[in-house]
């Protein structure tokens, strides 16, 4: 799931540098994307809330420092694309904790 966030992420940046609309941004349809995935297949509320917080941080955090050394769709691809890994990791990562525990508690 994060290979294809990155995909999405790289092409459609470079598609809104193409055509030259600074104003748009691929991140919403990830998210979309991610909470679509988590709803078919994970359904894990706490790991979901986790989730979502780590990568609003990630994103918004990185985005701030790249725009610094990059341009503008170089730098918001890459923040989104690192948001939405830390989202997926921190989702696989609360889940198993979360699996753990209901195991021990049975």
């Amino acid at each position: 799931m994060a290979a294809a966030c990155w995909a999405v992420s790289g092409l459609g940046y470079g598609v809104l540098a193409a055509l030259e609309e600074p104003h748009l941004s691929v991140a919403p349809f990830i998210g979309m994307g991610l909470v679509q995935w988590l709803w078919a297949r994970h359904r894990f509320w706490s790991a979901a809330v986790a989730a979502g917080l780590a990568g609003a941080v990630v994103l918004f955090g990185l985005v701030d420092v790249l725009r610094l050394e990059l341009s503008r769709y170089v730098a918001d691809a890459l923040a989104t694309g690192a948001a939405a890994t830390a989202s997926v990791a921190v989702l696989t990562l609360v889940g198993r904790v979360r699996g753990r525990r209901r195991a021990a508690a049975r």
